[in-house]
């Protein structure tokens, strides 16, 4: 059952390669990948908008790379990460 819906950019070729990156890790098919436009409106290049399918809520920055990481196993050690003030800001 999906969890998250991450909405990026669809012309931002970093942007595809890090979906790619997720749905090869995602062994628990708990993400969903969409070009589309989010409810909060157009994406910037780079940028990426998670929404909690479960909840409706829509997360940005550091907010929305936990929520990726909470569901991916793989990036466990990057929660972690995110606890540390400075690297919770760079995510932003």
């Amino acid at each position: 059952m999906k969890r998250i819906r991450i909405y990026r950019n669809p012309a931002c070729a970093k942007c595809a390669r890090y979906a790619r990156m997720h749905e090869r890790l995602d062994w628990l098919d708990r993400i969903e990948n969409s070009t589309a436009t989010p409810a909060s409106g157009p994406l910037t290049m780079g940028e990426v908008v998670v929404e909690d399918l479960t909840m409706g809520e829509l997360l940005h920055g550091a907010a929305a790379l936990a929520a990726i990481c909470r569901q991916i196993p793989a990036y466990a050690p990057l929660r972690v990460l995110l606890k540390i003030p400075a690297v919770r800001r760079a995510a932003d």
